[in-house]
């Protein structure tokens, strides 16, 4: 099981602000050896939120990232506007 698997499996939603900080909901559930626990396993979870971040490309803007259906990341080209409105609203991220 992988630190961001262990905290995930422990109630809290994990992810990453932009200044690349953990964002930890609901952090007033955190016992300290949580705490401690986040401390020293910090790089391996961000390691793992960011290779699990697609960024969709700038240059189109028919771009976007859907889910599959074990929640990773995928880029996906629309086939207009309506289309991705379809495939944003279809395709939520998973918590």
């Amino acid at each position: 099981m992988t630190a961001l698997s262990e905290i995930v499996a422990a109630g809290f939603d994990v992810s990453l602000n932009d200044a690349c900080g953990l964002v930890i909901v609901p952090a007033s559930r955190l016992t300290d050896s949580q705490r401690e626990f986040l401390k020293s396993h910090k790089a391996a979870i961000i390691g793992e939120l960011k290779a699990d971040y697609v960024e969709p490309p700038k240059n189109n803007s028919l771009s976007t990232v859907c889910y599959t259906p074990n929640g990773k990341p995928i880029l996906v080209l629309a086939k207009d506007e309506a289309h991705k409105d379809w495939l944003i609203k279809m395709n939520p991220k998973q918590e």
